[in-house]
């Protein structure tokens, strides 16, 4: 059973001093899961640093330490790593430089867990780290393009993996289709129920579409959520394979499209500068994509 989920840093999680995509959105997701038994699936980082100069004494030890937590301080990853003395190893810690198992074992010890190797699972994007840990009966996963024989080059991919290795529990998958569903189809997960035979899962989801913009010029569009049924079909090692029925019937976007204008009628729409103004229940927002969505911050006017 796995217990422990291992992370390596540099060229996994960050790449030339900025966050790969959708990394802190992966973690957010995996610092949610639940092991086969229930129990929280615990994270740590595991990563090579400087070593002390000789003699390694704990303060000289120590201080390389604080350099390199800073280091995630910068990136934004500290709170997913937090107590750092309890979830981040460095081989400036074990003395050691992966994939010695000496580092991987420290890392155990440092959670405070009774957990061998063969319950803990290391993502990396080094292949030779890969097959070492493979060696130590751990599992793995090799973040790298599937071309190249890799398991997985986006981190919005990752938590489905993950839950496929450690027992496709439905908690961890509900999680995992989420940040999917978000990143790759622009779709908010509701509900779902999976199918008792075959790897297909029954779902609703919101889905942003574009209506009329009734304060914009011309034929401007904003996006607003509409509830759409979908089938959502899982590969073998458990990520989307593909995601049916996600676009919704035309008279639900001609509803939609009568709501906004509705909305805008009766000026419950705020523009998308500046706060919420008086009399408003939706305000225009441009999301990361560039799109303009209608969101609902109010259920009534006030």
């Amino acid at each position: 059973m796995i217990r422990i989920l291992m992370l390596d840093l540099g060229d996994t999680l960050v790449h030339e001093d900025v966050v790969l995509p959708n990394v802190p959105e992966a973690l957010e997701t995996l610092r949610e899961f639940k092991t086969a038994d229930g129990s929280a699936l615990e994270l740590a980082l595991v990563s090579d640093y400087y070593m002390p100069d000789p003699p390694a004494t704990p303060a000289k030890i120590e201080k390389l330490f604080k350099e390199y937590t800073k280091l995630l301080d910068h990136w934004g990853l500290s709170k997913f790593f937090k107590p750092f003395k309890r979830h981040v190893t460095l081989s400036t810690n074990a003395g050691v430089q992966k994939p010695d198992r000496r580092i991987f074992e420290l890392a155990v010890t440092r959670l405070g867990l009774d957990a061998k190797l063969n319950e803990c699972l290391f993502i990396t994007e080094m292949p030779e780290h890969i097959s070492a840990c493979r060696e130590l009966e751990m599992a793995t996963l090799w973040f790298a393009p599937e071309a190249v024989g890799g398991d997985f080059d986006d981190w919005s991919e990752a938590p489905l993996l993950v839950n496929q290795l450690i027992g496709a529990e439905s908690h961890n998958l509900e999680l995992g289709l989420k940040l999917q569903l978000a990143s790759k189809y622009g779709m908010e997960l509701t509900s779902m129920t999976k199918k008792p035979a075959g790897n297909k899962i029954q779902a609703r989801a919101q889905k942003w579409h574009p209506v009329p913009n009734p304060k914009g010029a011309g034929k401007e569009k904003v996006h607003v959520p509409i509830t759409v049924d979908v089938e959502i079909e899982l590969g073998k090692k458990g990520r989307i394979r593909s995601v049916k029925g996600d676009q919704p019937d035309s008279e639900t976007v001609a509803d939609a499209a009568g709501f906004v204008e509705s909305l805008a009628a009766n000026e419950q729409i705020s523009d998308e500068s500046g706060p919420l103004a008086p009399g408003t229940t939706h305000q225009i927002e441009t999301d990361k994509k560039g799109q303009k969505r209608l969101v609902r911050k109010r259920f009534s006017a006030i």
